[in-house]
Parts: structure tokens; C-alpha cells; sequence
């Protein structure tokens, strides 16, 4: 099992942010909560829509982007979760799970790839130039940075280590600098929360990224107001876990189960579907602690 895909690169990395978005569609707490078999479903069925969709309108960059976000809101809400937890028991299985995920993800960077370069013709130039070239894009730009990010994190996670999605790390970092350039808030500090467990593993890593980790914690609570759990997780699962601190993991957990979930309206069902994973966390506690 890849330390790189299944530890400092966790399931948590673009989790909290992907179960946010999933606020403004038709998924509520109470299906998620008495009824999860049919949330994935009705977002099976969306997402295949809206792939439907992209793929007749191969040119109209707000269908590809729709598409690649549904489609990365699934896989990770729900397949990869899926495969984190089989494999504790079936590693096997859960490896079947994961390159299911692969593939999803492997279209979800093709599509919104192509959203983004059918609006800047040198996208594809600057995103795999391993220099730190120049690149003027909008404001309004930043979701579909983030989404980019998200997908080819989630492809490097699901891939088990194949040094093919390995080497496309540097891109990861690449999008959510650039986003958090144009717009550092966004999203109650999404870019912050992603750049907690990029800033350990990412392959020009300082030597204090462990503090520099720490600070973007920091900015992701400020950013949230103290209202969102999603800064704590990733304390927990990467930075306590990296260090093999139990304490301080028990202890980012309670705080985050100590958050009223209802405080922010935004916030309300990833706060919710972070408390269970919180507690899932701490359930598991074996799994992450030698």
C-alpha cells in the first residue's frame, strides 16, 4: 500500500469540500442519514446525465465543468469512501473499489481540463510546464482550479501508487496556489483545508512544512470562523498522523464534535457528514497509530 496514496495524501485531502458542494444539490441530511443507498443513487443518475451531456457538447466549457464536478463529488463521496473502509477488512476488494474510482477520476480531469483550456487556449502549456511559468486567468476561475486539483488528487489516491499518476503531484499544488492566488476565501477556506496535507507531501516540501502545514490550519479556521470541522479533520488525519501523535488527533476530533453543526447554514450537512466521519476516525484509531 503506497504511504504517498493512502496516508499523507488521504481520503480527507479534497473530502470536506467535495460534501459541501453536495449542499446545493438535491442530497439532504435526512437521506443521507436513513437512506444513503438512494443518495447514490439519485447522484449515479445525475452524474451520468450530466456525462451524457458533456459528451454531445464536447465544446460548451459549463457542461464539461458540470460534468467533472458531479462526477468528482461521487467518486469521492462515495466510492472512495467505500474503498477506504472495505480495505481495512479486503484489501483486495477494496483495491477493485479504488480502480473504479481511477477511472472516474481519469474522466473528470479530461473534462474539466478541457472546460478551462476552451477558455484559456494556454492551459495545457502552462499546466504541465515544470517551470513556474506565468499564467493570467480570472478571478471566477478558481472553482475550476480547485475541481482540477481535486481530480487528479483523487486519481493519484486511487491509483495505488503508479508512479504515472505519481509524477502529476506538482500539478495539484500548481492549481490550488493559483486559485488561492485569485481568490484566498473561497469557499470558507477550501484552499486553505487542501493545502494542509499538500504542503507534507508536495515534492519541493520544506524542511518546516510541518509548521507551514499548521499555519494553512490556521487560515482555514479564521476563514471558517471556527464554524467548519472539515480544518480540524485534516489536522487529524495528517498532520497528528504524520507525526504519530494520538493526542493531538483524539484531540482535533473532539474539537471538531464539539462544533455546532447547524451554527453556519452553509456548513450544515458537511459539518454533518464530518462529525460521522469524526467519529469513524476515532473508532478506527488502530488503523492510523503503530
Amino acid at each position: 500500500m503506497s504511504f504517498i496514496t493512502r496516508n499523507y495524501l488521504s481520503h480527507y485531502f479534497f473530502f470536506s469540500f467535495i460534501i459541501f458542494s453536495c449542499s446545493s444539490s438535491s442530497i439532504s441530511i435526512a437521506v443521507l442519514t436513513y437512506s444513503p443507498g438512494l443518495a447514490q443513487k439519485t447522484f449515479q443518475a445525475n452524474t451520468k446525465k450530466l456525462e451524457n451531456k458533456a459528451l454531445k457538447k464536447p465544446n460548451d466549457p459549463h457542461t464539461l465543468f458540470k460534468a467533472s464536478k458531479n462526477l468528482t463529488m461521487l467518486t469521492y463521496g462515495f466510492i472512495m469512501d467505500e474503498a477506504e473502509r472495505v480495505s481495512i477488512e479486503d484489501y483486495t476488494e477494496g483495491l477493485n473499489i479504488y480502480n473504479q474510482a481511477n477511472s472516474n477520476f481519469k474522466r473528470s480531469i479530461s473534462y474539466v481540463e478541457k472546460s478551462i483550456q476552451l477558455e484559456y487556449d494556454n492551459y495545457f502549456q502552462w499546466i504541465n510546464d515544470d517551470r513556474d511559468s506565468p499564467m493570467v486567468f480570472k478571478k471566477e476561475v478558481s472553482e475550476k482550479l480547485y475541481w482540477a486539483a481535486a481530480s487528479y488528487a483523487g486519481a493519484i489516491q486511487s491509483s495505488n501508487g503508479n508512479p504515472k499518476w505519481v509524477v502529476q503531484l506538482p500539478k495539484i499544488g500548481k492549481l490550488l496556489e493559483k486559485g488561492m492566488e485569485l481568490h484566498p476565501d473561497w469557499n470558507y477556506g477550501a484552499f486553505y483545508t487542501a493545502m494542509i496535507p499538500y504542503s507534507l507531501i508536495r515534492h519541493d516540501a520544506s524542511q518546516d512544512r510541518i509548521n507551514i502545514a499548521k499555519s494553512y490550519f490556521k487560515k482555514a479556521v479564521i476563514a471558517s470562523k471556527e464554524q467548519d470541522l472539515s480544518p480540524y479533520i485534516a489536522y487529524a488525519e495528517n498532520i497528528a498522523v504524520g507525526e504519530q501523535n494520538k493526542k493531538e488527533y483524539t484531540n482535533m476530533l473532539y474539537k471538531a464534535l464539539s462544533i455546532d453543526i447547524n451554527a453556519n447554514p452553509d456548513l450544515s450537512l458537511v459539518n454533518y457528514i464530518n462529525r460521522t466521519r469524526a467519529n469513524w476516525l476515532l473508532d478506527n484509531i488502530d488503523e492510523y497509530f503503530y
